[in-house]
């Protein structure tokens, strides 16, 4: 069934490196963007899922200091959720269990909510994971602690028991069983990969290139693809960061930041890359969600 373009939203986070991020939504078109939760509850944010028919929002935070390397390792990131309006936020999983939580992922049947923790200390890579707990946030527990160095995008593959998670600093994506077991490398030598999306309707795995200013596709299936050998869908953005898209309309969006210019943009395309569009500038926004509310 197609969508109503606007019953379509876009929720999306956006960093300030100051503590000052904030969750927020939009039409599909870009149009009437709206602040749902800032303060306190949003110190700096990096990615962000939503369970419509649970009526929640998910979202990470990395804690203070977490938009650059942190300087120490502690565990001040934490894992948040709010309804749908930004109200009644929740603090699922506090801070003093996970350093610096990415990107997130959603197992809404499965009662589960998966997250990159990238727990880097500068280029020293101090205790990285994938975690994972249920969504009221308690039986958190580390899946994957071994063959990763700096962790950022997830994303789940229900129907085949697999997790997918880039690792930025050894530049490849990889995958696992949901519980973390038989790591094996999906893409290799792909640089800087950060976050993630499956097209499940195509078996596409898409990501975003920080450092290439681009978005790659392959598929999903296979594994040790040679990423030296691909080319990029989308190129000349700043600095890619949150990826999702529209299943029905076949339509991808992916979020720019301009890092110089505290600014950034949300742009929307095709499947395949081609008629690229800038749909709206917001401030650095990270990681976004598509909805057909």
């Amino acid at each position: 069934m197609d969508t109503k373009t606007n019953d379509a939203k876009l929720y999306f986070v956006t960093g300030s490196f100051s503590g000052a991020g904030a969750v927020k939504v939009m039409n599909a078109d870009g149009s009437n963007e709206r602040t749902l939760a800032t303060g306190s509850d949003v110190i700096e944010p990096d990615g962000i899922e939503v369970d419509i028919t649970g009526g929640k929002i998910y979202w990470t935070d990395m804690g203070p200091g977490g938009a650059a390397d942190k300087s120490v390792a502690i565990n001040d990131g934490r894992i948040m959720r709010s309804d749908l309006d930004g109200q009644n936020v929740e603090n699922l999983v506090p801070t003093g269990i996970t350093t610096t939580p990415k990107q997130l992922a959603l197992d809404v049947p499965g009662g589960k909510v998966y997250w990159s923790d990238r727990g880097d200390v500068g280029d020293k890579n101090v205790n990285p994971k994938i975690m994972r707990s249920n969504l009221d946030g308690t039986s958190v527990e580390t899946i994957v602690s071994t063959d990763v160095i700096s962790p950022v995008g997830i994303a789940l593959d229900k129907p085949n028991g697999k997790v997918y998670f880039t690792d930025r600093y050894a530049n490849n994506i990889k995958r696992a069983n949901l519980n973390g077991s038989d790591v094996e490398v999906v893409v290799k030598d792909t640089e800087y990969p950060v976050d993630l999306l499956i097209d499940f309707e195509s078996r596409t795995l898409y990501w975003t290139a920080r450092e290439v200013g681009g978005v790659y596709r392959v598929n999903m299936d296979k594994n040790d693809i040679d990423g030296a050998s691909l080319s990029p869908i989308i190129t000349g953005v700043s600095a890619p960061i949150g990826i999702t898209m529209d299943p029905n309309k076949r339509r991808l969006y992916y979020t720019e930041v301009l890092v110089s210019e505290v600014s950034g943009a949300i742009w929307e395309s095709d499947m395949g890359g081609s008629n690229a569009k800038k749909i709206a500038t917001t401030a650095l926004p990270l990681g976004l969600f598509f909805t057909a509310e």
